[in-house]
């Protein structure tokens, strides 16, 4: 990443096991690894995800976003982004995933579009990697996430 302003678009790559209150989505259960497409182009760009890693890691109690609910309950293996000022580019990545990985929650992270969900079943990793690299994400950095 060039500077902290960079901005474009992630996937979250995290596992969550149990029940989990998921705002106005309401309880679901979860078991296994699932991916987040989400949007860095705000004005803080990337810095988005440090704010993600710090709910993961307890260190941020607030849950605005679908995603928040996930991270406090589950654990956040990785992260990959793509520099873009393409704001339709978050959207098109979901879109690319849906038609590879399952959906996981109907209308998660995409109450401000009309994308079906932004969250996806990983049911292979090793897969799940290759079709996100293939697409030119790139992991955010190799530590702390053990990829």
């Amino acid at each position: 990443m060039s500077n902290g302003m960079a901005r474009g678009v992630y996937v979250l790559w995290l596992e969550v096991f149990g029940e989990v209150a998921v705002g106005r989505l309401g309880r679901r259960r979860l078991a296994g690894t699932y991916a987040y497409v989400g949007s860095a182009q705000g004005p803080g760009g990337f810095r988005r995800l440090q704010r993600h890693q710090d709910v993961a890691e307890g260190r941020n109690p607030t849950r605005r976003w679908h995603i928040d609910f996930l991270l406090a309950a589950g654990t956040l293996r990785g992260a990959f982004i793509m520099e873009t000022q393409d704001p339709s580019m978050e959207c098109r990545l979901a879109r690319a995933l849906a038609q590879q990985l399952p959906p996981a929650i109907p209308r998660f992270g995409s109450s401000d579009c009309r994308c079906p969900t932004h969250l996806f079943a990983v049911p292979d990793a090793a897969k799940f990697r290759e079709l996100i690299v293939g697409w030119g994400l790139r992991p955010l950095r190799p530590e702390p996430f053990d990829l």
